[in-house]
């Protein structure tokens, strides 16, 4: 015979603005889900249904917030933040490039003269013998060479 009086199991959860306000803040700080509803004592799912709006709002919320104080500093002159808001915002990107160039600012070498220098140097390897590359060089010294430097 069953009870239907006799409530088995854990008792519903109620939420707290007190939960609500340690989640937001747990999830901005991109806390996982599995540890945030460990600190709140509550399944992951249990999580997700009470706090849904808190779990996919609070990053947004919080970095919109960032991003107007950024966006402040940049305004009022700051280099670093103009710099780092046109990079992230607006394309902008560094170009690390060296160009050699000979006299009057002409090229080194015209792509017929590169690849006949390239060639020069294929002539000069014999590709007969194989050779393995990994293997590090024998060193020998010669002790009647070496001087005593104590």
């Amino acid at each position: 015979m069953i009870d239907e009086n006799n409530d088995v199991g854990r008792p519903p959860y109620i939420k707290t603005m007190e939960d609500s306000k340690t989640v937001e803040a747990l999830a901005v700080a991109g806390v996982k889900q599995s540890l945030i509803a460990d600190i709140i004592k509550i399944s992951e799912p249990t999580l997700r249904k009470n706090f849904r709006k808190e779990l996919d709002t609070s990053k947004a919320r919080a970095n919109a917030i960032i991003s107007q104080a950024l966006f402040k500093k940049a305004k009022d002159g700051n280099v670093v933040a103009q710099i780092f808001w046109l990079k992230t915002q607006a394309g902008w990107k560094e170009k690390n490039a060296l160009e050699l160039t000979g006299k009057d600012g002409d090229k080194l070498f015209s792509e017929e003269r590169q690849l006949i220098e390239i060639r020069k140097i294929f002539d000069e390897i014999d590709f007969s013998k194989s050779k393995n590359i990994t293997e590090a060089p024998i060193m020998v010294q010669d002790s009647e060479s070496e001087t005593d430097n104590t």
